[in-house]
């Protein structure tokens, strides 16, 4: 995958403030057939889960690799063209990923921050990204992210960001890294599996699922990216 970043025309009038990478296929063009998939997902997601009154979902993948970041970035910019208010947050704490594909040229606090109590919602929310799109990054890597993310801060922040966007995508570590991705997928009920042709096994993402239901949360669909 390629992660470089480049800029384009202004979409915002925040679009001085981040560069957005290739890899945001729905946004750049030249890879129709890549943001043409990414449509037709975002189609049954809102038909499906949106228009059900199911407003969060985590995006969940077994390994390193698959995908994931790739899926949820661009399901987030998709749903925004077409008018739903969406928060992306990047809840992988421990390597996170959403700054390659939409990169703030300044840096500032993000759901590190806000979790450890150092900043509220409105301090690490990059609102305005896009028309109808909304960035909470990462932060950083934390040594933490486990116990951040098993607190009752994470549980109130998602409350509140479901209650106040059409939908919230959060992206998630590799769950065969941590068990970060089944607290997420826990505490918002709801995840997508993204596995990807020739990395990752039927047994693994077999496994996820089985993982993700155990602990009381839905998986409304799996998503498989090609090398």
């Amino acid at each position: 995958m390629n992660t470089n970043v480049t800029s384009r025309k202004p979409l915002s009038d925040a679009d001085d403030l981040y560069e957005f990478s290739p890899d945001l296929v729905t946004l750049i063009d030249g890879r129709h057939q890549e943001a043409e998939a990414i449509r037709t997902m975002r189609t049954h997601i809102r038909a499906q889960h949106l228009e059900c009154g199911r407003r969060g979902l985590a995006f969940c993948a077994p390994n390193p690799q698959s995908g994931c970041t790739y899926s949820a970035a661009n399901l987030a910019v998709s749903l925004s063209q077409i008018g739903v208010n969406t928060l992306l947050i990047d809840a992988d704490m421990r390597s996170p990923g959403v700054d390659e594909f939409i990169r703030p040229k300044a840096n500032g606090p993000g759901l590190r921050e806000l979790l450890g109590g150092a900043d509220d919602l409105e301090d690490v929310t990059h609102k305005g990204v896009l028309p109808n799109l909304s960035v909470i990054f990462a932060g950083g890597v934390s040594a933490d992210a486990q116990e951040l993310l098993g607190g009752e801060s994470f549980k109130s922040l998602i409350v509140r960001c479901l209650r106040d966007y059409e939908c919230t995508i959060v992206d998630t570590p590799a769950a065969n890294l941590c068990a970060d991705a089944r607290r997420i997928s826990s505490v918002i009920g709801y995840s997508a599996v993204v596995a990807r042709r020739d990395v990752s096994f039927i047994g693994e993402v077999s496994a996820l699922v089985r993982q993700i239901e155990a602990d009381g949360a839905r998986v409304v669909g799996a998503i498989l990216n090609e090398p």
